[in-house]
């Protein structure tokens, strides 16, 4: 059984450009459900990185509980995903990581 997380970035012009963008969820039990990240809080306790985030949901069925512990991993998931390819962006690219490093204001 293949547990990767299809999700996809949705591009919607009336969304306030300060804001993350939507998320749809491809595939799996939360196939259909679009949110976005709100407030994400990181706070290091004992060698350890614990991750708060708020979760905006936009579309999803009526009796849909976003507190469910599985739909919070997925959402974890799909989070680290989007950092990693973010991390790895940087790592292709270092002239760009020199440029947000050195940044005037």
């Amino acid at each position: 059984m293949d547990n990767k997380i299809e999700f996809e970035f949705l591009n919607d012009a009336s969304t306030d450009p300060t804001q993350t963008c939507p998320i749809i969820i491809k595939n799996g039990e939360y196939a259909g459900i679009v949110y976005k990240y709100g407030k994400i809080s990181l706070k290091e306790e004992n060698d350890d990185l614990n991750v708060t985030m708020e979760i905006d949901i936009i579309n999803a069925p009526d009796d849909f509980d976003k507190n469910e512990i599985t739909f919070t991993n997925t959402v974890g998931e799909i989070f680290v995903k989007i950092v990693e390819s973010g991390v790895e962006l940087k790592k292709n690219d270092p002239s760009d990581l020199e440029d947000d490093v050195h940044q005037d204001s």
